[in-house]
This record gives C-alpha cells, sequence and structure tokens, in this order.
C-alpha cells in the first residue's frame, strides 16, 4: 500500500511517537536509555531542532519537537532512527527492523494544545505505573530538566514562558490528563514492564529479547505459558520476548482447550 502524506504543521512542531517493531522493546537497559539521549542530543546539535518534551518508555518513544525550516523531520528521524538502530542490532547482535516504520507524527498548531502534549508526554510513566506522579521515580523524561531549570537536551525556555513561571508550570501537572493525545496504548498493563522483565529473568534466565529468542522451540512454548500463568500479558509477552502474537495467542488457546 502507499504510504499516505503526513499532515503538516505551519508551527513546525510535532508530536512524534517512536515505536518498537511488532511492540518489542527499544530499551533493554540503562545504557540503551543513555545511548538514545546521547544520539538526541548529537543530531539537535547538527540539524539545529528543538526538544520541548520527551519520554523514553520500554518500547516507544514521545517527542515534542519544532525543527528549523532548513532540515525536514523525515531527515531528523531517518538519522535518529538509522543511528539508534545500526547501534541496537550491534550491541545485541540481532538483525531486522528496530523500530516499527519511520515514526508516527502529529502537527501541534496552536501554544495551548501545545502544553496538553507536554503534560501528556510528561504522564506517560505514572499512567504506566511506573511512578505515582511526574518526577518523582522515573528518570528518562524531560519533567526533570523542567524540574532543575537545566539547560540540556530539552529547550524549557519556550514552555515556561508561555506558563509564566516554575510555579505554573508545576501546577499545571497536578492531575492526571484527560487527552489522550496520540495514545497507543489504551489499555494499562496489568504488571509493569520492568517488574515483568524480572519474571522473565527469574523463570527463564533471559537478561534480553535476544536471550529469550535463542530458547529451543519447546522451551520457549513452555515459558510462554509459564509467563502467561504469571500474569504477563500477551502483549507484555510479545514486546519482552519478541515472540510473535500470534503464536502466543495459539498456544494459550491450544492450553485452554485441553
Amino acid at each position: 500500500m502507499p504510504r499516505h502524506s503526513r499532515k503538516k504543521a505551519s508551527t513546525q512542531t510535532y508530536h512524534v511517537v517512536i515505536k518498537g517493531a511488532d511492540r518489542q522493546l527499544l530499551f533493554e537497559e540503562t545504557k540503551d536509555y543513555k545511548k538514545y539521549l546521547d544520539i538526541l542530543e548529537y543530531y539537535k546539535e547538527k540539524l539545529h531542532f528543538e526538544i520541548y518534551a520527551y519520554c523514553l518508555m520500554s518500547n516507544h518513544v514521545h517527542l515534542l519537537i519544532h525543527h528549523p525550516e532548513t532540515v525536514s523531520l523525515e531527515s531528523i528521524f531517518r538519522h535518529i532512527n538509522t543511528t539508534y538502530a545500526t547501534w541496537f542490532n550491534l550491541k545485541y547482535n540481532r538483525t531486522g527492523f528496530v523500530q516499527d516504520g519511520r515514526y508516527f507524527s502529529e502537527p501541534v498548531e496552536t501554544n495551548r494544545y501545545l502544553l496538553t502534549v507536554v503534560k501528556y508526554i510528561h504522564y506517560n510513566p505514572t499512567k504506566a505505573g511506573l511512578e505515582q506522579s511526574p518526577g518523582t521515580d522515573y528518570p528518562w523524561s524531560s519533567y526533570h530538566d523542567y524540574q532543575s531549570k537545566t539547560f540540556g537536551l530539552t529547550d524549557i525556555d519556550f514552555v515556561l514562558k508561555l506558563l509564566g513561571s516554575q510555579e505554573h508550570f508545576t501546577a499545571m501537572h497536578s492531575n492526571v490528563p484527560n487527552d489522550d493525545c496520540f495514545d497507543i496504548h489504551k489499555s494499562r498493563k496489568r504488571i509493569p514492564d520492568d517488574v515483568a522483565k524480572d519474571i522473565i529473568m527469574q523463570n527463564c534466565a533471559c537478561n534480553s529479547t535476544t536471550d529469550f529468542q535463542k530458547l529451543s522451540l519447546l522451551n520457549r512454548n513452555s515459558a510462554i505459558l509459564l509467563l502467561h500463568e504469571k500474569g504477563l500479558s500477551v502483549r507484555q509477552l510479545n514486546r519482552l520476548t519478541g515472540t510473535p502474537r500470534g503464536v502466543i495467542e495459539r498456544l494459550i488457546a491450544k492450553k485452554n482447550d485441553k
């Protein structure tokens, strides 16, 4: 099928989402998150775009980005996605796609909606059950840059100027947003991914998706059923083990028919 043309923003500001291929993990460990941030910082300086907010989740990334007229959004993410995928595949001795397609983008045309997106991005870890409120525990979001007024990866001046003060920024994040924005996960996971990864490691002695995919077919199928019994959802099993969703569903259905 031909690709649909992307909606263009007159403001050159976009909410961008990058997902892991087949809902698999983009980040296996802390070093992976740090590497991705390093890549963002490198291309931000090289291509002169601005980041108003970001959040790195285990299997997807949110970015609120403003790009100059001299460089296209497509060019920015071609560089970022290719660089990270090459590094990730080399590190984990794997091949194939790391990201699901190029990226997903939504134009941000007004300052009011821009602030809505900022709040939505910062609430991703809270909605996933990884922290009680933005900035309390989860380290991989731009909320901390706003908290500390750090001038680095996040361009905090524009948002703080719109809000008027640091206090107004904190107040904006005082309750869970009702807006879905560019939501790619409508349902809450039963078990947070970090807990699910620990369960996989304890029961299968696998430290990564790549380790799990090296299991024999018989051991893989047994492990899938065991992990499902321990509370991992089909989506989590798909993401965290790299096993196709259809295979997981057939294994569970076959077991239930017995």
